[in-house]
This record gives C-alpha cells, sequence and structure tokens, in this order.
C-alpha cells in the first residue's frame, strides 16, 4: 500500500510542477503578446508622425508659402494629437500597468 500511496503522492506532485510551468508559460505569452501589440501601436504613431512631417515639408516645397499649407499642416497636427497620441498613451499605459 505505501508503493502505490508513494507513486500517487509523486504523480499529483508531478501534475502541480506541471500546472505551475503551463501558468508560467501563458503569462510569457500574454506578455509577450501585449509587448508586441504597444510596438506596433507606437511605431505606427512615430510612422505617423514622421509622414506629417514630411508632408509639411513637401507642402512647403510645393506650395512655396506657410500660408497656403498652414490649414492643413493644423489639421494633420489635430488628428495626430486627438486620436494617435491618446491610443498610445492608452496602451502604454495598460502594458506597463498589468501584470
Amino acid at each position: 500500500m505505501a508503493d502505490i500511496d508513494s507513486q500517487i503522492a509523486a504523480t499529483e506532485e508531478l501534475v502541480k510542477q506541471s500546472q505551475k510551468a503551463l501558468e508560467e508559460r501563458n503569462r510569457r505569452l500574454q506578455a509577450d503578446d501585449r509587448s508586441h501589440i504597444a510596438k506596433l501601436i507606437i511605431w505606427a504613431f512615430v510612422i505617423l508622425a514622421a509622414v506629417v512631417v514630411i508632408a509639411v515639408i513637401a507642402g512647403l516645397a510645393y506650395f512655396g508659402g506657410w500660408d497656403k499649407i498652414a490649414e492643413p499642416a493644423k489639421f494633420l497636427m489635430a488628428i495626430l494629437s486627438s486620436v494617435m497620441l491618446p491610443v498610445v498613451t492608452l496602451v502604454i499605459g495598460y502594458y506597463f500597468g498589468s501584470k
């Protein structure tokens, strides 16, 4: 009887270790997913900011004056600051705030 009981106890210990390993793997995968999503959002913001700067410079070169391009540039900056920046802040806050 003692032999069977020891085998059952050993099997239960292996099950507990397997469950802990599975939980740790799930935590790592979830952290990797969050990191990937955060990186995508941040890169989208950086690329959009670069596009705005390039568009303003190209518009100045093409139209030749700030007065002709001021309104479109303000519109692009408004989109960048009112839409993308809060999304980036939310994603970063969620990523670093959750465990």
